[in-house]
């Protein structure tokens, strides 16, 4: 008869895994992996594809573009212009 030790996946609950950082949820990804815990190998992918993919963990908001209406002359004031020596 051969004994087998409780699954470390006991600890690991969805909502555990959903307070994670993204990297971290990664990273504990592919150590249940190397270890072969494939029920949070399972969590982390679900996990992980609802996540959005913007890099920051955070919605991405605008276009990239500068606001326009902003600066100097938008604001109805002049550059000084260097006086020449």
């Amino acid at each position: 008869m051969r004994l087998v030790r409780p699954g470390r996946s006991a600890a690991w609950t969805r909502e555990r895994i959903d307070l994670l950082t993204t990297p971290e949820i990664r990273q504990l990804r592919d150590n249940a992996q190397r270890l072969s815990e494939s029920e949070i190998v399972g969590l982390c992918e679900e996990i992980l594809k609802a996540r959005p993919k913007t890099g920051t963990g955070l919605p991405k908001t605008g276009t990239g573009l500068p606001k326009t209406g902003t600066g100097l002359k938008a604001a109805g004031l002049k550059a000084k212009r260097p006086v020449a020596a």
